[in-house]
């Protein structure tokens, strides 16, 4: 149960990372929200509930969750908050964000594209 919690709050935290440094980048393609302002609060506060419930979870005990079982839960966390906020971002801004227009390189396509409409946009460019 304790591992649960611990892996829940991890991926919380990963969500306002990812979040946070998209709005410090403007990586539109990447927002949960069309707004900047709106990102980074949800960012903000999605860094700082985790936070604030880790350090006052009084009932945590360092024998509850042994450090490899906790290493392997904050693994599997982080993919998964790095998974869903690719997935849902996508999803999201697919039709607010056109692929079209100039294409950059790296990271900085998701300025202007949600990362499925870059992977869709390379693997058409690689079928031809």
């Amino acid at each position: 149960m304790w591992s649960l919690k611990y892996c829940l709050l991890v991926f919380i935290s990963v969500l306002g990372v990812l979040q946070l440094a998209a709005a410090r980048k403007n990586l539109r393609g990447l927002f949960f929200f069309p707004w900047k302002t709106v990102t980074v609060v949800f960012a903000g506060l999605a860094i700082a509930f985790p936070l604030v419930v880790f350090f006052t979870w009084n009932e945590f005990h360092s024998r509850i969750i042994e450090g490899s079982q906790q290493t392997g839960s904050f693994v599997v966390s982080a993919a998964a908050g790095i998974i869903f906020t690719v997935l849902l971002s996508s999803l999201l801004n697919f039709r607010r964000l056109n692929a079209g227009g100039p294409q950059t390189d790296g990271m900085d396509a998701l300025q202007t594209s949600t990362f499925i409409q870059v992977l869709l946009k390379r693997w058409s460019r690689k079928a031809r």
